[in-house]
C-alpha cells in the first residue's frame, strides 16, 4: 500500500461518554464492540482506560500488525455495518471523539503499566522531538514503556468519505503525532504528565489515565 509505513499500527481514541449513559456504554464495550474489534485478523491487543484527571474521560488504544490492517476490507466493513447497539452509542453517548489511525515509530521497554500518560498535538512535525523526550523520560523510575504515535493516511484508499460508525456521532478530531508513556504507580505517572507540562508549551494535549481492561487476539479464539 503506497505511503504506508511498515511499523506496527496504532488506532488511538480519546472520548467522553454522555452524561448518565456510563452502564449503556460498558455493556456495549464489553458486550460486544472490543471484540468485535480485537478479533479481527491483524489486530493484537486493545486496551481501555480512564482520566484520573476528567476530561477526555477515556483513553483507549488497539495495537495492530501494521497501520495497513486498520485500512483493511475486514476493519472498515465493522465501521460500515455497526450493530443496533453500536447505532444507539454513536448517536449521542460516545461523544467529543478524537480518532487516529497511527503508526507506532519509536518503543523502548517491553511492560505495560498500568498507568498510561499521553501528550499529543494536532500540530504537525513535533514527531522527532517526541522522540527525544520518549527517550529522556524512559529513564524515569516508574516508566517501563515509552511509545512515539505519528498519524498515517491512506492515499490508496478508495473511499474518501467518512464511515458510517462516524456519521451517525458526527466528524472526529484527529492527532498528528502522540506521546504515550506507561508507568506502574499513579504518583509516578502525576509525576511524570507535571514534569512533561513543565517542560513543553501550551500546545500539547496531556492526560493521566488508568487501565480498565485489556483484550488480546488470542483470547478471542
Amino acid at each position: 500500500m503506497e505511503g504506508m509505513n511498515p511499523k506496527t499500527g496504532v488506532l488511538a481514541l480519546w472520548n467522553d461518554c454522555a452524561v448518565g449513559h456510563e452502564e449503556l456504554y460498558d455493556k456495549w464495550y464489553h458486550g460486544e464492540h472490543f471484540f468485535d474489534r480485537v478479533s479481527i485478523e491483524g489486530f493484537r491487543v486493545g486496551r481501555r482506560h480512564e482520566s484520573l484527571d476528567g476530561h477526555p474521560r477515556f483513553f483507549t488504544y488497539y495495537e495492530t500488525e501494521s497501520a495497513a490492517v486498520l485500512f483493511s476490507s475486514a476493519y472498515q466493513a465493522q465501521l460500515d455495518q455497526p450493530s443496533l447497539l453500536t447505532k444507539e452509542v454513536m448517536a449521542g453517548v460516545f461523544i467529543n471523539v478524537t480518532r487516529t489511525v497511527c503508526a507506532c515509530v519509536q518503543r523502548s521497554g517491553r511492560e505495560r503499566g498500568g498507568f498510561v500518560v499521553t501528550m499529543s498535538t494536532r500540530e504537525r512535525g513535533k514527531a522527532e522531538g517526541l522522540k527525544t523526550t520518549a527517550l529522556l523520560f524512559a529513564e524515569l523510575s516508574g516508566v517501563v514503556r515509552t511509545e512515539v504515535w505519528v498519524r498515517v493516511i491512506d492515499s490508496g484508499q478508495s473511499h474518501t468519505g467518512a464511515r458510517k460508525e462516524e456519521q451517525i456521532r458526527g466528524q472526529d478530531q484527529t492527532v498528528e503525532s502522540c506521546l504515550v508513556l506507561h508507568l506502574t504507580r499513579e504518583d509516578s505517572a502525576r509525576r511524570v504528565v507535571d514534569q512533561l507540562a513543565s517542560e513543553t508549551d501550551a500546545d500539547w494535549d496531556m492526560g493521566v489515565y488508568r487501565l480498565l481492561s485489556e483484550l488480546r487476539h488470542e483470547d478471542c479464539r
